[in-house]
Formats: structure tokens, sequence, C-alpha cells
């Protein structure tokens, strides 16, 4: 079976000459259960390493040249930077996974013997479903534990997959809800009620016994753990103005206008906000709990003149804080499930992680960017010109807000993955990196560099919207969302058909054409508004042909 996300990796380490000691690694989700158990335990290994800042040696690019550098001798145990990551919505899979078992393995419950607990007759075996037999079942002696029961079922699902590997057997879930029925009246059942169903509605890709997420999270080390946990939703990384995310944020809440004062980019930032959570009550989900970062500009600005007075730290600290409340004041942002799974948003404003249903979050996200015209006061006088924050050759497209009026903000990037059906899709201020390593396409990154102050930025052409036209949006049920959402998680071609089959989509509405697949090429895109003194590129190396993956 082949390790496709673990070589590619490597592989594209290698084509960047990614130095551990001076380089800073950034990882958009989903980094688990794309290849391999054993390829995804071979990444939480080189993880988990240099989050506690210590090279891996089985995993490092070797660099031309640098022989002496690159010896396993020279890199282990030297210190190396951190790599920050975020959490994808396979990596919180494994993680509820781990966290369940951590719960449930050191569980005790007594029994009487076995023997109390007569056999059962017309068990609702699967034979029993199409036959009117009667059929006898022997639950077995009890066991004391839950990592004694967790052993013996896993046993028997391994066991019966075995036997029959055409039978009920291949489908986990077939045998898990079997094994329950059988389980009905014995002993077994107590242990079954500890155990998670598989979810419904938007939830229904989770608790999936003995699929890929529950094997990896039973053979991970109590390392690989820790890191997984470890992981953020989000990365914000105010410097730079941008945010990582794994699957998309949301500039405003898509239930109110866009220029609603209670939105994060209808006002400037000020210490006499008071932003409140009164929405939270109409949001049909839980929410985090990420509270505001309002006090932080005290003295900013007080007395003064907003558009005359403000200086470039001052502006520089209220866009860090406006980025912030972007985070917590717009709902959707704090649930956990639309960070890890958003694709689009419906006309009702709820998000789904369909990418042919509803407007794209990433035309939202430019859409209102674009609007941005700094800060203003009272009098509606903007900080500074909105030429200084925007491209003047940046035209209207199709994805943008019908209103363009100017916005008291300024704009900021997000970085995410999760889109494979759409491949490379780099926008002005957003950048789609899944070009579908997993369907043996390719592994692409964003590499960011400061600019030595006297370099002049390379003239790019500007990303647009153009030719990337809104799915239809019927208010289809979670059921059938879910039925349509399994094609659109694992085609290999998406929704775009052939185009993304020939194309990725980079800058202008031009293409990196995919007729010839290069190992590797390289392409710089515009990152950042006229501000920024970062150079960027990508680069994508092309990964092998994938094999299913097969659990243990």
């Amino acid at each position: 079976m082949k390790q496709v996300t673990h070589a590619s990796f490597s592989d594209l380490l290698s084509t960047l000459s990614y130095d551990p000691r001076k380089d800073t690694l950034f990882l958009a989700g989903d980094i688990l259960a794309k290849s391999s158990e054993a390829g995804s335990l071979a990444i939480l290994d080189f993880l988990s390493q240099r989050q506690r800042g210590e090279c891996h040696p089985d995993i490092e690019p070797k660099f031309p040249g640098k022989a002496s550098d690159a010896t396993p001798g020279a890199l282990y145990g030297a210190k190396c930077r951190s790599v920050y990551a975020v959490r994808g919505n396979h990596d919180q899979m494994i993680v509820q996974w781990r966290a369940w078992r951590e719960w449930f393995e050191p569980l005790q419950l007594t029994f009487p013997s076995a023997d109390l607990y007569p056999r059962r007759f017309h068990v609702p075996t699967l034979s029993s479903l199409t036959s009117t037999q009667s059929t006898t079942y022997n639950a077995g002696p009890p066991v004391g534990t839950g990592s004694q029961f967790l052993a013996l079922i896993e046993t028997e699902w391994l066991r019966d997959r075995t036997a029959d590997p055409g039978g009920s057997s291949a489908d986990p879930e077939e045998w898990v809800d079997i094994a329950r029925k059988r389980a009905a009246g014995t002993w077994r059942a107590e242990w079954w009620k500890r155990i998670p169903h598989p979810g419904k509605g938007r939830l229904s890709k989770d608790w999936i016994m003995f699929g890929d997420h529950y094997w990896i999270a039973r053979d991970m080390k109590p390392e690989h753990a820790r890191f997984l946990f470890s992981l953020p939703l989000v990365i914000h990384v105010p410097s730079e103005h941008f945010f990582l995310v794994h699957g998309g944020l949301l500039p405003s809440d898509p239930r109110r206008p866009s220029d609603d004062k209670r939105q994060p980019l209808g006002h400037p930032p000020s210490s006499d906000d008071i932003i409140g959570h009164d929405e939270d009550a109409q949001y049909d989900y839980a929410l985090l709990d990420v509270g505001s970062d309002q006090d932080a500009l005290h003295g900013v600005g007080e007395g003064r003149s907003a558009s005359a007075n403000i200086t470039g730290d001052e502006i520089e600290e209220m866009r860090a804080v406006q980025e912030r409340a972007v985070l917590h004041d717009v709902p959707h942002n704090r649930d956990p499930w639309v960070i890890l799974n958003i694709r689009g948003v419906r006309k009702s404003g709820k998000a789904t992680r369909r990418s042919d249903k509803g407007k794209h979050w990433a035309k939202i996200w430019n859409g209102q960017m674009k609007r941005c015209g700094g800060f203003v006061d009272d009098a509606g006088e903007r900080a500074l010109p909105r030429a200084s924050l925007v491209d003047d050759t940046q035209g209207k497209d199709s994805g943008d807000d019908e209103d363009d009026s100017p916005l008291p903000c300024y704009p900021s990037t997000v970085v995410y993955g999760h889109a494979a059906s759409r491949d490379l899709d780099v926008r002005r201020w957003t950048v789609g990196l899944d070009t579908g390593c997993l369907y043996g396409r390719r592994l692409t990154s964003l590499v960011l560099q400061r600019r030595h102050p006297r370099s002049e930025s390379p003239t790019l052409t500007v990303p647009t919207d153009e030719d990337d036209e809104d799915g239809e949006d019927d208010e289809s049920s979670d059921e059938e969302e879910d039925e349509l959402d399994e094609l659109d998680e694992h085609a290999a071609d998406g929704p775009l058909g052939s185009v993304n089959s020939r194309y990725a989509r980079v800058a202008g509405g031009s293409a990196v054409s995919r007729r010839r697949t290069p190992k590797s090429w390289t392409r710089p895109i515009r990152f950042g508004d006229k501000s920024s003194h970062l150079d960027a590129k990508l680069v994508s190396v092309r990964c092998p042909k994938a094999e299913d993956f097969g659990g243990p």
C-alpha cells in the first residue's frame, strides 16, 4: 500500500530546500487519514517531534551540496523551528475517537456470572433479515474493562471480515449495527451503551467505528495524541494580516447586511465598542466562547480625529483587533463544524460543505475585502485612501458583493485547504491549496519570504473570481446533502469536472496547464495589501497514484 501523503510531503520539503533550522512550517489541516495508517503515523512522528523542537532525520530532505548538514547524525537532536498546524475535519474525527478511547478504556463494569444471561432467540442477525429461522446467540463470558471489550470486538470484526470479505463485515457500519442488536439483553449491551452511534445530519461522517480514523486513534502514541489535542482551529498571524484555517471563515454574519454596524467590518474598532452575542440564541448549534479584544484599544485615538491623527502603529493595532473581531463576532466563525467543513453559504445564511450549493465562502470574503477603505471617523473621512489598500487594476467580477460602497476596514487574507474538488484556487484575498494529493494529483505549498527593503515586488496578474459561477441554492435536507457530499468529498475532479482535470486556477483567471504533469512547478502570486513586505510563490509537486486506505 502506498504511503502517498508521507512520501509526497517529504518530496515537497526537498523541492522547497526546506531547512528545519531556519524555516517555519505551517500546515492547513487534514494531515492524517490521507494515506495508509503507517503513513499517517509517520507524519505524526515528524510533527510531534518537531513540536518539541527536535529534528526528525527520517523525513528531512537531502540538501544538494550540504551532505554533512543533512546526515541523520547532524540533524538528530538538533534544535529546529516548531511546526504549526490547524486541525482539519479528518483530524477532528481522530481526535474524537482518541479522546473517547482514553475515557472508555479504563472503565470497569462488574457483571454476575454469564450463566445469568440466558441465550437469546430470534436475534436479528444479517441472515434473519431475510429468513424466518430462529438463531441462538452466546455472548460469551463477560469482560470487566473497556479496553478488554474493545479488544474483543476488534478481534471479532477482523475475524469476520477475513472469513467473509464480501459479506456484512466488509461494511463496518453494518457489522457494528448487527453487533449492537445481537447484544441486546446480554452483558455486552452495557458496553455498547457507552460506544457512540454514528452521527446524523451534518455530523453523519463522525463516529464510524472500525473506519480509518478509528484505527489511527487506537494506534497512535501518547505524544501523537498530545500533538493533535493541541491543534487550534484557526491560526491568526496579525503581523502579516492573514489567517490559516482548514475549511474557511466568513468576514461577516451572512444573516445581516455586510455594512450593519454590528458586523466586525461595519465599524472601525474602538474601546467604546460593546460587542455582545445577542444573536447567538438564533444560531442552531453550540458556539465557542472566545471573548472580546476591545480592551486592547484603550487609549488608541482618544480625543483625536481618527482620519488625521492615528499613527501607523495604531492602525496596525486596530487592524489586529478588527481581525480578531472577525473570529469572535461572527457566530459561524465560532462554530467548530463550520470552520472545519464550510465550502459555501446558502441564502438562509447557513454554512454547507457542499461545493455546488450556495455561494462559495471565498467569493464572499473577497467581495467584502475589496470594499475595505480604511478606518473612518464620525464624519466619514477615511484614514487612508482606498487605493492604498486594494489594487486599482482589480476589476469587479461575478464574486463581488452587489454593494460596492467602502467599508471601514483593512483587507486580510485567508489560507486554507479542504476543497480538493476545487483544486488550486488562488484569489486576491484567499489562497486554497488543496490540490488532491490523495487522488494522485498534486501537493501544493505557499511560500512566504520577507522582501528585502530595496527589492521591487514582481509584476503579477491580479487573481479574480471570473468564470466561477455559484451553484444553485436549493434548500435540500441534511440527508440529501450528506449523500451528495460524499461524492464531493471523495471525487477526484469534483463539480468543476474536466476543467480541474486540466488546469489549476491561478492569478487573473489564467491557469497552470495540467496537460503535461511536471514533477514540480513554481509560480509567484500576490499576497497581502500594498503595505505587505512579503514575496509569495506557489510550489507544487506531483503525487503518486493513491490506493484506498485499508485500516489494519
